[in-house]
């Protein structure tokens, strides 16, 4: 992304480390939190684009990822106070935001302080590095839902927040072109004029199984495993249903029930999402940072202007 040539920068002194003054090139009146040793800097920089009207706070997923999609920033910190750190860029983005990492103490392999220096980045990658330092043994994750920023550990947000179903239409991605293949004589050499052409495809549930497999394999892999022994025994529920003789899992389209002779559904059922092929569309029920990787975020709405302006 380019950035934005004639925009205003947008200064935002915060809780998050020390460093020296800066020098700013607009008019700014800094926010600063009380604190004389964890102050930093984080601001805006400048947007791909933007949009003239808008509310300072983003109301919607769009509106939430086109802040995070089209706006640049610059963080600079030390030593920085992770969940200041993280509610700051929050403020500045002008997000509502939920934080579901621990707080300080409660979990002793959680990094205490953050060191991060960025400059000119996608407002997106900088979340990124955010929540990659302050994760520390427990991968964290992000995740928008009804205009709001989450952030925390992968399993926090799984087990914490509500999951989300959805029924994503992929009739298209069924839809095979036939790979004509010559007869055997055609192989041999004695086929000059022939015309009994053959034809190789597979089938729309062939190609489901293999979509549904590619999910579970790229889409947040951890999601779609079973519920191990030590879960179990920390308390968390075996989504799979007991009688279940595939144990929540058949990728194989040629299964067939043994009693019925009926194909076994496609399907995946995990510790955090489930997932079904059913005729031409794939019904998927997970938390919001796994549908993500499916399916995406609404399209970008530009930031309003205002973000840009002093404050």
């Amino acid at each position: 992304m380019r950035r934005h040539s004639t925009a205003t920068l947008l200064l935002a002194l915060v809780a998050a480390c020390p460093i020296g003054d800066r020098p700013t090139e607009a008019a700014s009146t800094p926010i600063t939190l009380n604190s004389t040793t964890e102050t930093g800097t984080i601001r805006i920089v400048g947007a791909e684009r933007t949009r003239p009207d808008g509310d300072l706070w983003a109301r919607s997923d769009a509106d939430v990822h086109g802040r995070l999609a089209l706006l640049r920033v610059e963080i600079i910190c030390e030593d920085a106070d992770p969940r200041r750190a993280r509610r700051a860029f929050a403020d500045v983005l002008g997000l509502n935001f939920i934080d579901h990492f621990p707080k300080s103490g409660q979990d002793a392999q959680a990094p205490a302080t953050i060191s991060i220096s960025l400059r000119d980045v996608t407002a997106a990658e900088a979340l990124e590095a955010l929540i990659e330092a302050s994760s520390g043994s427990r991968r964290g994750a992000w995740q928008v839902r009804s205009g709001i920023l989450e952030v925390g550990p992968r399993e926090t947000l799984a087990r914490r927040t509500r999951p989300i179903t959805r029924v994503i239409e992929v009739t298209d991605l069924l839809l095979e072109p036939p790979s004509f293949v010559p007869p055997d004589h055609y192989l041999r050499g004695f086929g000059l004029g022939a015309s009994d052409e053959k034809t190789r495809r597979r089938t729309p549930r062939q190609i489901g199984a293999d979509l549904v497999g590619s999910i579970v394999a790229q889409v947040e892999p951890d999601a779609w495993h079973p519920v191990s022994e030590a879960e179990i025994a920390d308390g968390l529920v075996d989504p799979v249903d007991p009688r279940d003789p595939y144990r929540g899992r058949n990728l194989d389209p040629g299964r067939l029930d043994p009693e019925t002779e009926t194909p076994v559904p496609i399907y995946v059922q995990g510790r955090w999402a489930s997932v079904r092929l059913k005729d031409r569309v794939i019904v998927v029920r997970a938390p919001a940072f796994v549908l993500m990787g499916i399916e995406g975020l609404p399209k970008p709405v530009p930031p309003p202007a205002i973000l840009l302006e002093p404050r």
